[in-house]
């Protein structure tokens, strides 16, 4: 059973073999819940925190949203004696933070473990990218197998098509209204080549 390595070398293959962008589109925390939950809680792992207020303005922002998590298994979460396991993490923030694209990570239990799997790794000379000597355990992610990139993307498609009338035709001063800033959306769509 080949191991896979989720490196960037991975990922982009990944992108390139679906057609799609390099790296994820959604990749902000004004942009992904799950982008804004994994570097959030990373803060409480030993990163830099996200300021207090700016935080607290992006919880609240995702939390009374339908993208937000119902169900704790849903939710990213990193628990275990010393932060041993990171789940259902952006893989995005997870390379940035760990250097692989991973959804789940999960450190050794102990230094018996992690010392078997280092004379194990060495005996089959395996080379000092591969993730288990880090890992006990990771999933690789690419971005597309996110659960919240197809309602992410759906939203995003939905907000672009959205139709909207230039004049309207409602009582006010005049009986006809313009609406300037659709128009001005409805514009740079078509300079874009966005709109029909």
């Amino acid at each position: 059973m080949s191991v896979i390595i989720p490196d960037l070398q991975w990922y982009l293959e990944q992108s390139a073999c679906k057609n799609i962008s390099p790296r994820c589109p959604f990749a902000t925390v004004q942009s992904c819940p799950r982008f804004y939950q994994s570097l959030s809680l990373l803060g409480d792992a030993g990163s830099t925190k996200i300021p207090e207020k700016e935080d607290k303005k992006l919880f609240k922002k995702w939390k009374c949203t339908p993208l937000w998590p119902i169900t704790k298994e849903q939710a990213t979460s990193i628990s275990g004696y010393e932060d041993n396991h990171f789940w259902n993490f952006c893989p995005e923030v997870s390379f940035g933070r760990f250097d692989f694209f991973a959804s789940d990570l999960d450190r050794y239990a102990d230094e018996i473990d992690k010392d078997l799997a280092h004379s194990n790794l060495s005996k089959i000379k395996t080379t000092s990218d591969d993730w288990r000597w880090s890992w006990a355990n990771i999933k690789p992610q690419h971005y597309s197998e996110c659960p919240l990139y197809s309602v992410l993307l759906r939203l995003k498609t939905d907000i672009n098509n959205r139709h909207e009338d230039i004049i309207d035709f409602k009582p006010n001063f005049h009986g006809i209204g313009l609406n300037i800033n659709a128009l001005i959306r409805k514009i740079k769509r078509r300079i874009k080549g966005k709109d029909v």
